[in-house]
């Protein structure tokens, strides 16, 4: 082969990979497109909500200074995250981690978030102390499941829970795709009509943190008592009256996918659907994108993370912002 030919080669592989890189910032430009009116980021949980003594443990476990570290080597590293935007993703990570902390296991449905833990993994000794400090155990990330594989189920329950304890607003959906495009499985419901006091084995919550752990111990029964009340009142208030949703209403929304989960399952994404927006496209996501965290076993020491990815236009409306933004 002459010279020639290898350089013009080479020149090809290198159009190829600049190409690349430049698809890649494009993607990336779309998050901040949906983000750029987003105001400053608010509290990980307000003081008197019932995850706030969670979110206080979690605080002190990140050093001001890591976090920081974290922050300039995102921006450096990634040329399409403004600033405002790396903050709602450290947001969205951090509620991400809190909700590790209550359930068993936590698939990640956003890509934009995963890229943030990633970079936060790149600090090996400081997660370790961050993970041992905020579980008690170490928080594992590692390839695993198919790309795109589509989880309803653990979506319309990852939906309940972080509305339950962070409420709803456009910029959070945003970065993870539309909440509540999936009904909750109706039998599980039933399982919280009759919740006591011990924690079923079949339950979706973390065993191993309601005994370790004292603020997610206390999370965990506010959000079973919670699931009780709804689940019951939907039970015993049956009407086939349509409920126009309003997303700013926090206790409609949840009291709404729940009733919606027992008596119109078929039909749950029509009638979740906001009032003013019945037809919007919503991309819903219901696989994992990028990334999961299972921390609930009985098993103390062992605390995993699975990996894996989505990419392409078969996943563009199955995952939802883990896709891509969830356009």
């Amino acid at each position: 082969m002459s010279f020639g030919v290898i350089f013009f080669i080479l020149i090809g592989i290198a159009g190829i990979i600049v190409l690349k890189n430049i698809f890649k910032r494009k993607k990336r430009k779309l998050l901040p497109h949906r983000l750029r009116n987003a105001p400053p980021v608010p509290a990980l949980a307000e003081p008197g909500n019932a995850s706030y003594e969670l979110a206080i443990k979690l605080e002190d476990a990140i050093p001001m200074d890591w976090a920081n570290a974290i922050k300039n080597r995102v921006l450096s590293e990634h040329s399409g995250i403004s600033e405002r935007e790396h903050e709602w993703r450290w947001l969205e990570l951090k509620r991400f981690f809190m909700m590790c902390a209550v359930l068993k296991q936590v698939p990640m449905f956003s890509s934009a978030v995963d890229e943030i833990w990633h970079e936060m993994l790149m600090y090996t000794q400081e997660y370790q102390r961050f993970s041992t400090k905020f579980l008690g155990q170490m928080l594992h990330h590692s390839p695993s499941g198919e790309p795109s594989k589509p989880q309803p189920d653990e979506r319309a329950w990852f939906d309940l829970v972080y509305v339950e304890m962070f409420g709803w607003n456009p910029y959070s959906e945003a970065i993870w795709g539309v909440f509540f495009r999936n009904p909750l499985p109706r039998e599980e419901l039933h399982l919280y009509r009759n919740d006591n006091l011990m924690l079923q084995p079949q339950s979706r919550f973390n065993a191993r943190t309601y005994e370790h752990l004292p603020e997610a111990r206390k999370l965990i029964d506010f959000l079973r008592s919670s699931l009780k009340y709804r689940t019951n009142l939907s039970v015993q208030q049956f009407s086939d009256k349509k409920t126009k949703m309003n997303d700013n209403h926090t206790e409609i929304l949840l009291a709404s996918a729940v009733f919606f989960s027992i008596h119109n399952p078929t039909n749950f994404a029509e009638q979740m659907a906001p009032a003013e927006s019945p037809n919007r496209k919503d991309g819903a996501s219901n696989c994992t994108a990028a990334s999961s965290c299972s921390s609930g076993g009985d098993d103390y020491d062992k605390s995993s993370c699975s990996s894996n990815s989505c990419s392409g236009s078969s996943c563009s409306s199955s995952c939802g912002s883990g896709c891509g933004g969830g356009d």
